[in-house]
């Protein structure tokens, strides 16, 4: 970064007003708010949909017609009204590409809010440095590219904390009216960003940091203040997420976190595959996937420069635990604490606490000089020093710009050499990585070969049902990979097989599958992403042993 971003006094006790940014450093960070807007709104409709953000298509669809029901209701009403808009004013557009464009930008917003909360907690060089990380990154991009509610949970969030950042700094100068209006607009953008995700554990993330900050502070907040805070919060998210007031969303919300299935339409899921093994991933089971689950992805889904700084990072606040280190610390423990509790974890769930990560990294590159300095006094010590953060930071940047480059379009297909390169990828995280890549090429192959009336069987149905009709073939008909339900219609069966779709309800169908040949692989990257089986009228998809299985059930 320029020197005159540099300069400034790391702010990491979180008093005094926020030094501006100049017109040098307002200039780099617009730069980087529209590099990030262009990697995530370029080819944004090159991968087909996922079977997650089919039911995003369809509800936006609904909405226009005045539905606020049907499935997807356990999931809020913000980015679902927001895709209903864009269709409504682009309709001609790709409808992969519409149904992503809310959450690609919140994720371009997402590089503006982690660099203001950056500059408040400390200083303008790494608010600077966090944000190129979040424009650049390739995990940041792909996972904002996709049709998920995460990417505004993170944007709101984070605005939600610069509040809180800047309100206990006014508070602490005497600013009483200024620590107020601080508030409230934390306040607002906390129920925004539950109207847009139901992470509801991020909302004790608020107290829990005011408790632990309050010895460095004399920022108060009376219990009438917080309920005057709180309503605020409510009334924002009821404001924009007035379905969750209907007793039949809370009914469709409890069978959904017991793992029914609802709709009868959803891709089953109730297992994932993570680092070569498959646990449960339902909201509360016993062999739930470990609770580093999320730790692992900020090591491996970032450059290993990154990752280091990473570490760096979250070693110096732990130790140093000022009252800006605070509020990070405090929020990723909030994620870890909800990933140990509840069982069911995604990739995608990461991107709501990735700022937390990119921010530490940051705050590394630029404190690295300094603990240099000390280790080789003289000034060739201070020289070596800035030569050495400079370096971290440009490396970590230009390996997170590289990598972006290089997988465009399918930037989420990144694996970190630390973990084995993108050759392993489909051991660490397919399900979230590949999150459906490939499956609507694949089933171009097959409408363009299959018979008529011909099954396909794959775990996403509403995914087969939406493309088959898209290309002209709707007598195809749909079905699961499920003992007594796949390929028993006594028609040639085009079988679907996903890296990221292997769960132990579908894996004695697999392995019999392995015993004969594709007759179709889609690759992306050199990697299939999809191979398709044809399997002849009356051809069992499981074997026998399975079946008998499925009937003792």
């Amino acid at each position: 970064m320029a020197d005159s971003c540099a300069r400034a006094v790391e702010p990491a006790e979180l008093r005094g007003r926020t030094e501006k940014w100049g017109v040098g450093c307002a200039l780099l960070l617009g730069a980087l708010v529209l590099i990030a807007l262009w990697f995530r709104f370029h080819a944004l409709g090159a991968e087909g949909f996922a079977d997650d953000e089919v039911h995003k298509w369809l509800a936006a669809n609904r909405y226009l017609r005045g539905q606020f029901g049907g499935d997807d209701v356990e999931h809020p009403m913000l980015m679902k009204t927001l895709a209903a808009l864009v269709i409504w004013a682009v309709p001609r557009a790709s409808p992969e590409a519409l149904t992503r464009f809310p959450g690609a930008l919140a994720g371009g917003l997402t590089v503006w809010a982690t660099a203001l909360l950056g500059r408040r907690l400390f200083g303008r060089a790494t608010g600077l440095l966090a944000a190129a990380l979040m424009a650049l990154s390739t995990t940041a991009i792909g996972y904002h590219r996709i049709a998920k509610e995460d990417s505004l949970l993170g944007l709101f969030f984070v605005l939600c904390l610069w509040c809180l950042a800047e309100a206990k700094a006014a508070a602490d100068d005497e600013r009483e009216r200024e620590a107020r209006r601080w508030e409230l607009c934390g306040a607002a953008a906390l129920g925004t960003a539950f109207a847009s995700k139901y992470f509801l554990f991020y909302g004790f993330a608020l107290p829990i940091a005011y408790l632990w900050l309050r010895p460095t502070t004399r920022w108060r907040l009376p219990a009438r203040r917080w309920a005057a805070l709180s309503a605020t919060a409510l009334a924002v998210f009821l404001a924009l997420n007035w379905t969750v007031l209907s007793p039949t969303t809370w009914d469709y919300l409890l069978r959904y976190m017991r793992g029914e299935h609802v709709g009868g339409d959803r891709g089953v899921s109730e297992s994932i595959l993570f680092t070569g093994r498959i646990y449960g991933n339902l909201a509360f089971c016993r062999d739930a996937t470990p609770w580093w689950f999320f730790l692992a992805f900020a090591a491996f889904k970032f450059s290993p420069v990154t990752a280091l700084l990473e570490a760096t990072g979250l070693a110096w606040a732990i130790v140093r635990r000022a009252p800006a280190h605070r509020i990070l610390l405090v929020w990723i423990a909030a994620l870890l604490a909800f990933s140990a509790g509840v069982s069911a974890k995604y990739g995608r769930f990461f991107v709501s606490v990735m700022p937390a990560f990119l921010l530490l990294a940051a705050h590394a590159a630029v404190i690295l000089p300094r603990s240099l300095a000390v280790a080789f006094n003289g000034r060739g010590g201070n020289r070596a020093a800035r030569l050495a953060g400079a370096a971290a930071a440009l490396l970590a940047v230009a390996s997170e710009t590289t990598a972006a480059v290089t997988h465009a379009p399918h930037q989420r297909l990144y694996l970190s050499a630390l973990a084995g390169g993108d050759r392993r990828l489909n051991w660490f995280l397919p399900h979230c990585d590949y999150f459906d890549a490939g499956l609507r090429e694949a089933l171009t192959w097959v409408a363009e070969h299959a018979e008529k009336n011909a099954e396909v069987a794959s775990d996403v149905d509403w995914s087969v049902r939406l493309y088959a009709a898209r290309l002209g073939r709707p007598d195809l008909v749909s079905s699961p990979i499920l003992p007594d339900l796949g390929c028993q219609l006594s028609r040639p069966c085009y079988v679907l097989v996903q890296p990221g779709r292997i769960y132990r309800h579908n894996l004695a169908a697999l392995a019999h599958l392995n015993a004969t040949a594709p007759v179709h692989v889609e690759r992306i990257r050199g990697e299939q992403a999809v191979r398709v089986y044809r399997l002849g009228p009356g051809e069992p998809l499981f074997p026998e042993s399975a079946h008998l299985k499925a009937a003792a059930r």
